[in-house]
């Protein structure tokens, strides 16, 4: 067996590692390495290997950095199948199609610059043709389903408690004779997140990959988390201001969504507005719905008590359009506006920063 790294090592994104047994060759995920574009564009457009020789792929979670280059294999011939979990499937559709919306745009941003200074344009990395290519090739699996990945090597997925649908990979792989343990942790979950499960723990390993994006840090308690949250919000209501939160669209917008819905439900804050406004987050808030069945007791259990799934109460409100987007801005405190991007350098949380960030009752919350 070996195994190439060509990506998530000496740097945290790009997610891809090439695995050869028996004769065959089949990718554990297939990730966008992100960052300024002098330092991505190539690495991200060229295979360092003939993807037309790569049997299939195993995909971990949705996250950009894992599956985000997957329709550019498709572009440079590759025709296997991708498996991964439904929920992560349903989730790397948005995903996918959003990052070729980006590819498109970014390339046509380019090439106006590049047109000015007489120089040959770019492509993007892929387009929408072929991320719809990519996403006729998925095939999912439910967790502790055994899978052939190829003559072999037989695979399961455990819950890995990152995003909804997350997956520990762990194969069991005949090598010349040899029977080997193998897993892959992908990106791993903390303990008590809200909405999803504990991560699973496994045994019986003979070889790991895992990754260490907070391996040397100490997290603060998630109760203690969370009492800051209802701290700084309550605060916020209570001036009768806006709180806007730059929140990345996967995962963390539903789980605030998730944990101001059950501190109002509980009486530990009081009720107020919440606008979640990210066409992405809602597009993902509706697959975390969808998919009940994997979220954690908690989560389920309070949906039984309101009689509604966690992320569909009369306070919150999805915002679609940009007009609806605009209009929160005429509307007073106090609310709450979770708004991409997480980093608060692209999207619609730039608008609501712009009209509101002289207000003295304003809040902006970094989570």
């Amino acid at each position: 067996m070996k195994i190439t790294f060509h990506g998530a090592a000496q740097t945290v994104t790009g997610s891809q590692h090439l695995i050869e047994v028996n004769g065959s060759r089949f990718l554990l995920d297939c990730g966008l390495f992100q960052g300024a574009r002098k330092d991505t564009y190539e690495r991200n457009l060229n295979f360092k290997y003939d993807v037309k020789t790569v049997q299939t792929l195993v995909l971990s979670h949705a996250h950009t950095d894992h599956g985000g280059n997957i329709p550019n294999l498709f572009k440079n011939g590759f025709k296997g199948i991708i498996t991964t979990t439904q929920a992560s499937r349903d989730l790397a559709e948005y995903l996918i199609l959003d990052s070729a919306h980006i590819q498109e745009s970014d390339a046509e941003f380019v090439n106006k610059k590049r047109a000015k200074r007489g120089e040959p344009p770019i492509k993007p990395i892929y387009n929408q043709q072929d991320a719809q290519a990519a996403l006729k090739n998925f095939r999912t699996v439910t967790y502790d389903q055994k899978f052939e990945v190829v003559p072999g090597v037989v695979a399961e997925f455990f819950d890995a408690g990152h995003i909804l649908g997350s997956s520990i990979t762990v194969m069991d792989i005949e090598d010349k004779g040899r029977k080997i343990r193998f897993a892959f942790s992908g990106d791993l979950g903390r303990k008590e997140t809200p909405i999803l499960r504990d991560p699973t723990l496994i045994h019986d390993i003979d070889y790991l990959i895992m990754e260490s994006t907070y391996g040397d840090k100490n997290h603060k308690s998630r109760e203690e988390a969370q009492s800051q949250l209802r701290k700084i919000v309550g605060e916020a209501v209570e001036r009768g201001g806006k709180i806007i939160i730059p929140s990345f669209a996967v995962g963390r917008a539903q789980e605030l969504i998730y944990s101001l819905h059950f501190m109002m439900e509980s009486g530990a804050l009081p009720k107020f507005p919440i606008y979640v406004d990210s066409p992405l987050a809602v597009n993902v808030s509706k697959v975390f719905r969808k998919h009940s069945e994997i979220q954690d007791q908690t989560a389920r259990e309070f949906a039984d008590e309101m009689r509604t799934d966690v992320l569909n109460f009369p306070e919150v409100s999805y915002v679609a359009s940009v007009d609806e987007s605009k209009a929160i801005n005429d509307k007073k405190g106090p609310m709450v506006i979770i708004s991409a991007s997480g980093m608060a350098e692209t999207g619609r949380v730039l608008h609501h920063l712009r009209n509101n960030i002289e207000n003295p009752k304003t809040t902006v919350l970094i989570v």
